[in-house]
């Protein structure tokens, strides 16, 4: 999963969890509250009812409290209001069907109010007291509210004011995940600048500095990979003035080695005894293998420098694959190789360097029988999507995929078990073959594994793309 993706996830859920346990909590606070002031609502009823009790009391106006009885049933919670008077014998109970409910707790020394439950069914919470709880024979009122009727209130109007938070921090989580998005952008989008940097520096390109402008880590992240990028295009042009110094300084004395050494096997200077002449011959094929790695160094210099522009011209493929397959058969038999060449379109055309289209198949050629000791080397030649497919497949030691991405460096060589030290070359032959593939607007490709051979895949326009 991307930084990107994680860092909003997370967050997510932490502005997530953190607003529904807000709402919890807020659920929990207001049932409690609105149960608290539902009962003090219930209290003030309750007074309001034992003051004008009193009142009809002081004035003997007893029954003038069924007005007041009336009012309070009034009340979708009051199931019942009861007044009884011991001095006058009055007793009232509205509505009537509830006079069997009223006065079950008159006396019994319970702690008002309370809750008890009705012979209907249900539950009430019956409030009752007397209008003077000094004389015994205090009249007495009592009120009944229907638990089910309040906690049905209370549970709507939470529902209600849960409805309305939620939408509320709905919002603050939507906004809250904006903000997330908004935070990791502004965190990932710098990486992936760097990130693409890194990608250019290790395909060589070290013309691109990271744009990130920020005083944090990351903005000296940024800073100090652009110092490195620039000291690495600093040193990366020493090495190439060192490289194109090297070639062109060693290419004269080379030339002029060989002419004198071929002089020499010749015999026109004069006869050789046989340890001279095998002698002379360890020289010039030494000198061989110098001038091949001197002239890779110039190839790639030039390659780097962009001053190799391919002249391209109509190729013909089979016949240059086929001569230079033919020029290394001798050493493919000296290993015992099958030496092998498949064509799987009946018409091959591209438009290409031919010197450059040489070197590449040669560079391929040379490898394979490098890294082979036993089994085949096959070159197939095919075309597929409008480009030339050409593929070198051998069963040498292999390489770990974990090289796969590093064998087209510059001076690379794998280190691994079941190779011979021997057979190390100058770690330039498949950058050549990159870079040239490149400047053809192709591409190369490996595909192996240790101990299972290689596949090398060059893919060439058939039309020349100019750059």
């Amino acid at each position: 999963m991307k930084l990107k993706t994680r860092f909003a996830l997370s967050h997510g859920l932490v502005v997530a969890a953190t607003l529904l346990a807000c709402l919890a909590i807020f659920r929990q606070g207001a049932a409690w509250m609105l149960s608290h002031q539902e009962l003090k609502a219930e209290a003030q009823q309750v007074q309001g009812f034992a003051m004008d009790a009193r009142e009809a009391v002081f004035r003997h106006e007893d029954l003038g409290l069924i007005h007041t009885m009336q009012a309070l049933l009034k009340n979708p919670a009051v199931l019942y209001v009861a007044f009884a008077n011991p001095g006058t014998g009055t007793r009232v109970v509205l509505p009537k069907p509830m006079a069997g409910e009223a006065w079950q707790g008159l006396g019994a020394g319970v702690a008002l109010p309370h809750r008890r439950p009705l012979k209907a069914g249900g539950e009430a919470l019956d409030w009752a007291q007397p209008l003077d709880p000094r004389s015994r024979s205090s009249a007495w009122i009592e009120v009944g509210f229907s638990a089910q009727a309040s906690r049905a209130q209370d549970q709507a109007q939470v529902r209600r004011w849960t409805g309305l938070v939620a939408g509320v921090l709905l919002a603050g989580l939507l906004l809250g995940l904006g903000m997330a998005l908004l935070l990791s952008n502004r965190l990932v989008d710098p990486l992936r600048r760097i990130s693409q940097g890194t990608r250019l520096v290790r395909s060589g390109r070290l013309d691109g500095l990271v744009d990130v402008e920020r005083p944090d880590e990351i903005g000296d992240l940024a800073r100090d990979f652009n110092a490195m990028v620039l000291q690495l295009k600093e040193l990366d042009e020493m090495k190439r003035d060192f490289v194109a110094g090297v070639t062109h300084d060693f290419g004269s004395p080379l030339h002029a080695l060989r002419s004198t050494v071929d002089h020499l096997l010749s015999g026109d200077a004069g006869a050789l005894g046989e340890r001279q002449a095998e002698y002379l011959l360890m020289i010039s094929n030494n000198l061989a293998s110098l001038t091949a790695f001197v002239n890779n160094l110039l190839s790639v210099a030039r390659i780097e420098a962009a001053k190799a522009e391919p002249y391209f011209e109509p190729v013909d493929v089979l016949a240059h694959v086929a001569e230079l397959m033919q020029l290394y058969e001798s050493q493919a038999r000296e290993k015992r190789l099958e030496w092998v060449l498949t064509k799987r379109s009946p018409y091959l055309s591209l438009e290409a360097d031919v010197t450059m289209f040489r070197q590449i198949v040669m560079n391929l050629l040379s490898n394979a029988l490098k890294f082979t000791d036993q089994g085949k080397v096959e070159v197939v030649l095919g075309e597929e999507g409008g480009d030339l497919v050409l593929e070198v497949r051998d069963s040498g030691i292999g390489i770990d995929p974990k090289f796969h991405a590093m064998v087209f460096d510059k001076f690379f060589r794998v280190h691994q078990d079941g190779d011979k030290p021997g057979r190390q070359g100058s770690g330039l032959g498949l950058a050549i073959v990159k870079g040239l593939a490149e400047l053809h607007g192709g591409s190369v490709a490996v595909e192996s594994s240790l101990g299972q051979g290689a596949r090398f895949v060059v893919r060439l326009p058939k039309q020349a793309r100019r750059r």
